[in-house]
C-alpha cells in the first residue's frame, strides 16, 4: 500500500489548495440537516462528518439534462457538439458512490465510448472517504463497494487519530500527492495497521439489513425466480423512478431536440426502464407493457452474472437511497430478498 499522512492541522490548505485549482465537488450541509455533494468554495463548507448523500455523484458525470449538441442553418447545415471540459476533483465522497462510478465507467468507457460522458470522466479526480459508522440502510458489504475500498479510487482517506491516511490508488491520485507534498508526512507502520482495524470493525457494525445479491445473481442467471415475485413486486412498485434516479449505477436516458428562434440542441434527459413509454417503439409496440416484466428487465440488468460478467461486477453498490426512495418496499434488498425466498415479505 502506498499512503501518506496528511495531519488534521493541514486538511484545510490542502482543500484550499484543491479549491484555488479546480472545481471541488464535496459533501455539504444544507436546511433540513441533509447532505448533498455539491461545489465548494472554502473547506469550511466539506461535512466531513456525514454518512451518506442524498444524491448520487453519476448527476456531475451524467447531468439530468444536457446538451450534447447544437445545429443551426445559415449558408448551410451546421453540427456543433457541447462538452464538459471542467476539472474537477470530488472530495471526501463515499467509497460506494466511487465504485458506482466504476459501473458507469465500464458502460460508457467501453465497447462504445460516449464523449460526453468521458470529456467530464477523464478530468475528475476522485477522493474516497471511508466510512466508520454506516448509514442504517446501507448494505455496502453485499455490492462489493465499502466500507472501504481496495481499488477504483485516485486516492483514499480515512480518518485517524493523528490525520487523514491518505491512500495512493492512481497516477492522478500520486500527482496530486506530489503536488502537495509539502502537506504530506510518511505513512507509518501503525497508521496503516490502525486503517485495517477501522476497516474489520466498520464491517461488523453493518445490521442484520443486507440483501441476498449472490443468490439473486445465480438464481436470475438460471432463470429460476418463481413468476409471482415478479407480480407481487410490481403490485408494490408505483413506478415513480425513485430508486432509479437516485441510484448510482442507473444511467438509463432519451434524447430530444428542441429548437428556438435562431438554433436547435439535442439534449440527453434521464429516463427509466420501469417506466412504461421507455421500451416503446417508434412502431407503437412495447415489449415490455407490464411493470412485472420490467421489474425483472431492472433487476437482471443489476444483479445477473451475464451483466456482472460483461461489465465486470453487479451494477449494485449498496448505498442504500432505492430503500430511501421507494414508497412501495419493492427496493433492491426487498426484491433480492424475495427471489431467494420465492415470495415478496
Amino acid at each position: 500500500m502506498t499512503a501518506r499522512l496528511l495531519p488534521h492541522n493541514r486538511i484545510d490548505d490542502f482543500v484550499a489548495r484543491l479549491v484555488g485549482s479546480a472545481e471541488v465537488i464535496a459533501p455539504r450541509h444544507v436546511d433540513g440537516g441533509d447532505v448533498f455533494y455539491g461545489p465548494i468554495d472554502s473547506p469550511a463548507e466539506v461535512a466531513w462528518d456525514y454518512r451518506t448523500a442524498v444524491e448520487p455523484l453519476k448527476r456531475f458525470l451524467l447531468p439530468q439534462r444536457e446538451t450534447i449538441l447544437r445545429f443551426w442553418k445559415d449558408d448551410g447545415i451546421h453540427v456543433e457538439p457541447e462538452y464538459d471540459e471542467r476539472e474537477r476533483v470530488f472530495l471526501g465522497v463515499r467509497c460506494c458512490d466511487v465504485a458506482g462510478v466504476g459501473v458507469l465507467d465500464a458502460m460508457y468507457g467501453g465497447e462504445i465510448p460516449d464523449p460526453y460522458y468521458l470529456s467530464r470522466r477523464e478530468r475528475s479526480t476522485f477522493i474516497a472517504l471511508t466510512c466508520q459508522q454506516p448509514d442504517e440502510h446501507c448494505f455496502c458489504v453485499c455490492g462489493d463497494a465499502g466500507p472501504f475500498l481496495d481499488k477504483g479510487y485516485d486516492q483514499q482517506w480515512t480518518a485517524l487519530t493523528d490525520g487523514m491516511l491518505v491512500e495512493i490508488g492512481s497516477e492522478r491520485g500520486e500527482s496530486l500527492a506530489k503536488a502537495h507534498e509539502d502537506l504530506l508526512e510518511p505513512a507509518e507502520v501503525e497508521h496503516i495497521a490502525a486503517r485495517h482495524r477501522l476497516a474489520r470493525e466498520a464491517e461488523q457494525k453493518f445490521s442484520d439489513f443486507h440483501a441476498y445479491i449472490a443468490a439473486a445473481m445465480r438464481m436470475l442467471t438460471m432463470n429460476e425466480v418463481q413468476p409471482e415475485v415478479w407480480e407481487q413486486a410490481a403490485d408494490r412498485c408505483l413506478e415513480c423512478g425513485s430508486c432509479t434516479f437516485l441510484c448510482p449505477t442507473c444511467s438509463c436516458f432519451t434524447v430530444t431536440d428542441r429548437w428556438d428562434d435562431r438554433e436547435g440542441f439535442r439534449e440527453r434527459h434521464w429516463d427509466a426502464c420501469l417506466y412504461s413509454c421507455y421500451a416503446r417503439e417508434a412502431s407503437g409496440h412495447n415489449p415490455r407493457p407490464e411493470r412485472a416484466n420490467r421489474l425483472r428487465n431492472r433487476f437482471f440488468h443489476k444483479v445477473s452474472h451475464q451483466w456482472a460478467q460483461r461489465n465486470g461486477r453487479q451494477a449494485c453498490v449498496g448505498c442504500g437511497r432505492c430503500v430511501v426512495g421507494c414508497m412501495g418496499w419493492a427496493h433492491m434488498p426487498a426484491v433480492t430478498e424475495a427471489i431467494r425466498r420465492g415470495v415478496m415479505t
